[in-house]
């Protein structure tokens, strides 16, 4: 066993849930559908590890300890198909990731947009519109949209 495998991963809870949020929405950005977590799970036993829906709801929540099963973390990292030092270390976002998932902001972005026309139909003027679009882009690059309100519209 190395050193990194005793050390465990070094991302706080936190940064752990951003970056297998990001995963998780440039998955669904390729498939245009959520990933099961059966699928997630499945992936993982087929390779000899374990993960229960409730670590994974804390995994994803940042609200828990930080994450110390390096194995696990590597088996998500294959799972996603991203170098595992993008889940076990401080590393920059892959670029095909952060190109899709720009992309994808952009368009919920005109789905958010789209919406507010719809529902204040000859209310708002088209710079009325051209702002919200401009605030939620600013919002979702600083990561403070979040995906749930994101999905709901």
């Amino acid at each position: 066993m190395d050193a990194g495998d005793q050390k465990g991963g070094a991302l706080d809870a936190a940064e752990l849930a951003r970056r297998l949020n990001l995963l998780l929405d440039f998955e669904e950005s390729q498939r245009g559908a959520p990933v099961p977590f059966s699928a997630i799970e499945e992936y993982v036993a087929g390779r000899g590890g374990s993960l229960s829906r409730a670590k994974w709801t804390y995994m994803l929540s940042g609200d828990g300890r930080r994450n110390r099963d390096t194995g696990l973390l590597r088996l998500l990292a294959g799972f996603f198909a991203v170098d595992e030092r993008f889940l076990l270390e401080d590393s920059e976002v892959p670029a095909r990731i952060g190109a899709q998932l720009a992309l994808v902001r952009s368009l919920r972005s005109a789905r958010v947009s789209g919406f507010a026309a719809r529902t204040f139909p000859g209310e708002l003027s088209p710079e009325a519109l051209r702002r919200i679009a401009e605030v939620l882009e600013e919002e979702s690059q600083r990561g403070s949209v979040p995906s749930a309100v994101e999905e709901s519209v």
